[in-house]
């Protein structure tokens, strides 16, 4: 099983609602939001955390590790 490790990342302003706080890639085309945000949508937010555990995109920070079932 594959897993993320989530880094710390210091409060942004989400590229939805504008708000400071701590923002992950998870907007409907990849955009750093807050869980507000990844809430309103969160469909959209599973499709996205989903793609990067596919892609294991370790640039944006966070550690991914394990394997592909």
């Amino acid at each position: 099983m594959r897993k993320i490790i989530l880094s710390a990342r210091r409060p942004q302003s989400c590229d939805l609602c504008g708000k400071v706080a701590e923002l992950r890639p998870y907007g409907p085309r990849g955009e750093w939001i807050c869980f507000q945000c990844g809430m309103k949508n969160e469909e959209a937010a599973k499709k996205a955390f989903s793609r990067r555990l596919e892609r294991g995109d370790s640039r944006l920070g966070d550690i991914i590790s394990g394997k592909r079932r």
